[in-house]
């Protein structure tokens, strides 16, 4: 009941009202600390950081086997402003998923800081090196992502293209885009991502080939 309302107040913009329900819980499950660090990450003010930093050392260890707990908790650091907080999160965790790299990878570029998301990238690249070399036949992260299966494949890329668009360096942008996998340049959200990159490098040229293989460009593309 508990998180079915909280959900309800995050998705109409009442991150308070949620935080506030979270407040009365005294034994908050997985889904009530996941939801309560997403209203966090909505209001990002400095009582919503003291909030996670009470929260954070008391959530048991078992709830971090849940695939949301902590991408939601380095989000609502990351969202609130403290950096130093989300990266030693995902520093400890010793089996990092996608959604993390995601979160993490969403904060820095939110505070600035696309450098080090694409260092985050390159983490990846460097995890599939590293089992090859190796000869590791186990999923890498690079493998999981080029399988197209999860939602969060795109949420990297995306992140990766953001990225790339901030800094604003062309030569960098051709090198990455590169990576990208085939299929997912038939996305609609990297599309338009894409074409607002190549515009920020200074590529207008590019841009404008992928927004003409647009079969309907929606307001973001046009926008773009």
């Amino acid at each position: 009941m508990y998180g079915a309302m909280m959900k309800g107040y995050i998705k109409n913009n009442s991150a308070k009202k949620a935080i506030d329900l979270f407040k009365e819980i005294k034994d908050p499950d997985e889904m009530a600390i996941t939801l309560v660090c997403n209203a966090c990450a909505q209001l990002a003010t400095v009582k919503e950081l003291n909030l996670l930093k009470t929260i954070s050392p008391n959530i048991p260890n078992s709830f971090y086997s849940n695939p949301y707990v902590l991408p939601s908790l380095i989000d609502g650091f990351m969202r609130c402003g403290d950096v130093t907080c989300a990266q030693l999160l995902f520093n400890k965790s010793t089996k990092k998923t996608l959604p993390m790299y995601g979160a993490i990878m969403t904060g820095l570029i939110v505070n600035d800081q696309e450098e080090e998301a694409i260092n985050i990238f390159n983490e990846i690249r460097l995890d599939e090196l590293h089992r090859e070399n190796h000869n590791d036949k186990t999923m890498n992260l690079l493998s999981e992502m080029k399988s197209d299966r999860l939602e969060s494949n795109i949420t990297i890329y995306l992140c990766l293209i953001k990225a790339l668009a901030k800094l604003g360096m062309l030569e960098k942008a051709e090198s990455f885009v590169q990576q990208i996998p085939t299929s997912f340049l038939a996305d609609h959200r990297i599309q338009n991502a894409l074409i607002h990159m190549w515009g920020k490098v200074g590529s207008v040229d590019e841009a404008k080939r992928i927004f003409e293989k647009i079969s309907q460009p929606n307001h973001i593309a046009w926008t773009a």
